[in-house]
């Protein structure tokens, strides 16, 4: 019996994802670098080539035809050079991007970095022509006629940067609309685990036969009081507006109603410690993560021991972590079981899945045994509020 109770806890758990999914994984900066050089050296290679032809059938069509080799020993240099050089410009933008918080320096660096990429170009073009003439006496000349053109190769140098930013904004604008859809296909899934969990048909059972109870003993005020909480618990399952993150203190809001139905439930046999920090309240948490959590340790913990049953609940903050903890007074896992519950509880994998999305592995998810008996589930996961939370519900 005591195997029997142990395998069945926190089964709602530990049960299989509804829908696995692969969360988006990155392009790799050194395959992103070598892409971006590859498609700027592309586009300046197919500018030099229209440039040239431009030159060529210009000149053709002012009756002097120049020969195609002159044409392009005339206009290429510049576009080869050009494309020799934009890998400075790629390598600042991985340096430095442009991004909240860091305007300033990184500005500063991409100034300088316009600069030295317009002096090495108007350098190399000055290098190149003299040896060209076999003349190096010209190299001053040929640097003052290039002088002119500094400012354009800066706004050159301005153009790839802002190319590869645009790059960069919009695979990560797409990043971050796979991981919303991914997001918010998990909190479906948690919406509907709970509601399928207060729609069992025992939980209903009970919770019906308790009112009913209480109406023939005319406690209209309780009925009336738990009705409601029934109902307030269907209506946020099924709200289509609820976001990703919640305040710690309407998590708890909702896990009270629960809790009430359930004491309704047990009576006694009950008994609910909450042992939560006043500073964490304000806590960003998931949506609706304590409910199947309690809810687990309520049905699979306490109600299959007889006699009166403890459940306790804890928040508190540690540096930047919140910590939350659900323990029970149940039968707890036997030794050998609690590696293989978990290594290979779907269920655990799940909730940890959604805690990936969201936090990026900035999370840890743990279930133990609380002194030989009974279990503790504990999430740990980054400290911060509404106003510092990045991330948004459903539109």
């Amino acid at each position: 019996m005591l195997a029997r109770g142990a395998h069945s806890y926190f089964a709602r758990v530990t049960s299989p994802p509804v829908s696995p999914r692969t969360s988006p994984v990155p392009i790799s900066d050194k395959r992103s670098a070598l892409v971006a050089t590859a498609v700027i050296v592309g586009i300046t290679a197919l500018i030099c080539v229209i440039d040239v032809t431009r030159f060529y059938l210009a000149s053709a069509a002012a009756g002097r035809p120049a020969p195609w080799l002159t044409a392009f020993a005339l206009n290429a240099p510049s576009w080869i050079l050009l494309g020799a050089f934009a890998p400075l410009a790629l390598l600042l933008s991985r340096r430095a991007p442009l991004g909240r918080g860091n305007w300033s320096r990184a500005l500063a660096v991409h100034v300088a970095g316009a600069f030295v990429f317009a002096i090495l170009h108007i350098a190399g073009m000055a290098v190149f022509l003299s040896a060209q003439r076999g003349d190096w006496a010209t190299m001053p000349i040929f640097l003052n006629k290039f002088s002119t053109s500094l400012a354009i190769n800066m706004l050159t140098y301005a153009a790839i940067v802002g190319a590869v930013h645009a790059l960069r904004f919009y695979r990560e604008a797409q990043t971050r609309a796979l991981t919303e859809t991914q997001l918010q296909a998990s909190l479906t899934e948690a919406r509907l685990s709970a509601l399928r969990g207060q729609l069992n048909p025992h939980f209903l059972f009970n919770t019906l036969n308790a009112i009913s109870t209480m109406a023939l003993k005319g406690e209209q005020e309780n009925v009336v009081r738990t009705l409601g909480y029934l109902g307030e618990l269907l209506r946020v399952s099924l709200d289509d507006e609820l976001p990703q993150e919640v305040p710690l203190s309407e998590e708890l809001e909702f896990l009270d109603r629960y809790l009430d139905i359930q004491r309704t439930r047990f009576g006694d046999r009950l008994t609910i410690h909450q042992s939560i920090d006043p500073a964490v309240l304000d806590a960003m948490v998931p949506s609706m993560m304590l409910q199947p959590l309690v809810e687990n340790a309520i049905v699979h913990g306490v109600a299959p021991v007889p006699g009166p049953g403890e459940v306790r609940i804890h928040a508190s903050r540690r540096d930047g972590t919140l910590r939350l903890e659900v323990f029970d007074s149940g039968l707890g896992f036997p030794g050998a079981d609690l590696p293989r519950v978990k290594n290979k509880g779907i269920g655990l994998a799940n909730t940890r899945a959604r805690l990936e999305q969201l936090y990026n592995g900035a999370h840890a998810m743990t279930l133990d045994n609380d002194n030989e008996r009974g279990t503790r589930v504990a999430v740990e996961i980054p400290f911060r509020t509404a106003s510092s939370s990045g991330l948004v519900g459903p539109p």
